[in-house]
């Protein structure tokens, strides 16, 4: 069901949840059956896609409003935008259920599927099974969930402690795609946890299966369950509004939120996809429905930046968006009033896409987090885990708008998150901050001309997990050998002064340093060391994806000489053991409260 996140539907949920969760009802676990090719889904009859009006789904998130938008509501409409660019009256029908979809388009009652691209990539073997005419093509991105969706648990405190632990997520749903990026980072498979589906994304009442069908409602009645892929409503109810939860008032005790989406930024993409044979038939209509909704998400996104402009917007222009978002308060929440909460949820929990979004999304080979590099992990990942017997990948359309087509593309330079490296070291250190996962590379003892050419992997590795966990602080901690420190300080113990170190061969004597002075030096070279990759880091961006300074932002990284304060050989006997210790470290932080927000609800009223 819906992925809404502000205030009317926390309360609307609440509220539903305390009437309609009654103690003792039984967790309807459905499992998805492995592979998902022999789902019962997919013996569906195939058939052609039916002429005249054409169907369109769309689920329950903001960026589907802009779609209804360019209809003029959800009937069909030859004569709105969307219906002049498929060149067919459009019917616009919501479709929460994957499943469901899944059986229009192949039946041929809908030509198009409307998920995630972890949703998609699930979906293509069973259906290019059936036929190479079914085959998905995805031909645009509507978003990115910033906010909206998030993962709460009990006895976790990073996600690395997930390993051995019962979660539950909703049954081929957007979920699935964040849970699989949490266990990939953690080093974690899914033959590490024990994963239970639910068929609900948060309490559906027009479910007619009695019980419990959604995450957060396994939470709190099934006490195996240690943790929950969830809207963030249900997050902050199960955890007693974003702390820890009590077992009061609907919460779990224990509970405690380990991130949203507004951290991993970049992990649940909202796309479309399109039959290959509807496809073929019709790539200018494909082409001219995605070009109209991405002008359309450009209509939306001007009236978005004037929100951000807070006094000095222009209130007429306020005026008419608060209009036409009434409409689309009253179908996503379910009051027109709510209007202040549908741009919320748009305008912070979710970002458009645009038309430089989905060039980057579908034309940047080097993206990390870019089409076909989520392609590769999503496919690799459900073969390893059993979802799908063998990697079927789906295709993309991959218009390419700037080089043929005259579409305007603003030049938007990247806003800084922190304004100073003090504001980041506090964010990294505040009671709200937790460590999500932490990645750990070698290098050389001497740091000082490191380039990044000499350590590829390492880099496009920091720059992958830098770009999808876009909302959080970034950590480069150096770290130094300790041997010398700890010879110093069993020298000084003794009451030595001196001590003597081999040179060319023979014995020196030097004056023995104090332990604080070696502590000082080990500290500045880790420094150092960490200083010198987030430099290279910039390097890397400014030579392998030809970045310049206005298009990063490398405020988010917190630089940190640990000195021998951490060494992973508290006592090293050997070089390598040494070599181990001179080490780096990549840590993300989840800072979420910390991270400053373009506008709030004060801004609308």
């Amino acid at each position: 069901m819906n992925r809404a996140i502000h205030a009317f539907l926390l309360f609307f949920l609440a509220f539903a949840m305390s009437v309609g969760g009654a103690f003792g009802q039984k967790v309807n676990y459905s499992e998805i059956i492995k592979p998902f090719k022999n789902d019962p889904v997919f013996k569906t009859q195939k058939g052609a896609v039916k002429p005249g009006i054409l169907q369109m789904p769309f689920i329950t998130w903001a960026a589907d409003g802009v779609t209804i938008h360019a209809n003029g509501g959800e009937r069909p409409n030859a004569g709105s935008k969307l219906g002049r660019a498929a060149g067919a009256p459009v019917k616009l029908e919501r479709v929460d259920e994957f499943d469901k979809q899944l059986k229009a388009y192949i039946s041929g009652d809908s030509p198009f599927l409307r998920g995630t691209i972890g949703m998609i990539n699930l979906a293509a073997e069973g259906l290019t099974t059936i036929s190479p005419d079914l085959a998905p093509i995805v031909f645009m991105q509507l978003s990115w969930s910033t906010g909206a969706d998030g993962f709460v648990a009990k006895g976790v405190s990073n996600l690395s402690d997930l390993k051995g632990k019962t979660i539950v997520v909703q049954r081929t749903g957007p979920h699935m795609d964040l849970v699989n990026v949490l266990l990939q980072d953690a080093g974690l498979t899914l033959a590490d946890v024990t994963v239970k589906y639910v068929v609900d994304i948060t309490e559906n009442p027009d479910n007619p299966v009695p019980g419990i069908n959604d995450p957060a409602g396994a939470f709190r009645t099934d006490s195996s369950v240690d943790g929950v892929a969830a809207i963030y409503p249900d997050i902050l109810t199960l955890t007693a509004g974003g702390t820890v939860g009590t077992g009061a008032e609907d919460s779990v005790k224990g509970a405690k939120p380990i991130l949203t989406t507004r951290t991993a930024s970049r992990v649940i993409a909202d796309v479309y996809a399109v039959r290959s044979d509807w496809f073929a038939a019709n790539p200018d209509r494909v082409k001219s429905i995605a070009k109209t909704l991405l002008e359309e998400q450009q209509f939306f996104r001007d009236h978005l930046d004037n929100v951000a402009k807070k006094k000095s917007a222009d209130q007429a222009k306020l005026r008419e968006f608060k209009q036409l978002s009434r409409p689309l308060a009253g179908i996503f929440l379910f009051d027109e009033a709510a209007v202040e909460d549908f741009v919320m949820w748009l305008g912070l929990d979710s970002e458009l896409a645009l038309f430089s979004g989905n060039e980057e999304f579908f034309g940047n080979d080097k993206s990390p987090v870019g089409f076909a590099a989520a392609n590769k992990r999503i496919q690799s990942y459900y073969v390893a885990g059993g979802l799908i017997a063998s990697q079927t990948l789906p295709a993309a359309a991959k218009f390419k708008w700037f080089e043929s087509e005259a579409v305007p593309v603003p030049a938007v330079a990247v806003k800084n998150v922190f304004s100073s490296a003090q504001a980041v070291r506090a964010a990294a250190e505040s009671s709200s901050a937790g460590t999500l996962f932490t990645y750990t590379f070698g290098f050389p003892a001497s740091m000082a001309d490191l380039a990044w050419r000499d350590y590829p992997d390492v880099f496009n590795t920091i720059h992958e997990k830098v770009t999808r966990y876009g909302g959080a602080v970034v950590q480069l901690r150096g770290h130094a050998d300790n041997m010398f420190h700890n010879f110093v300080r069993m020298k000084r113990s003794r009451g030595a002064t001196t001590y003597e170190r081999k040179v060319g061969g023979a014995f020196k004597q030097f004056p023995l340093p104090q332990v604080e002075e070696v502590s000082n030096a080990a500290n500045k070279l880790s420094y150092s060391r960490a200083f010198a990759v987030k430099r290279a880091y910039a390097q890397y961006l400014r030579e392998h994806h030809d970045l310049s300074a206005q298009e990063m932002d490398l405020s988010r990284f917190d630089v940190k000489g640990m000195g021998v304060s951490d060494p992973k050989h508290s006592n090293p006997s050997s070089p390598q053991q040494r070599t181990e210790n001179m080490r780096g470290e990549l840590i993300i932080i989840g800072v979420e409260s910390e991270i400053p927000l373009d506008f709030g609800m004060e801004d609308l009223r």
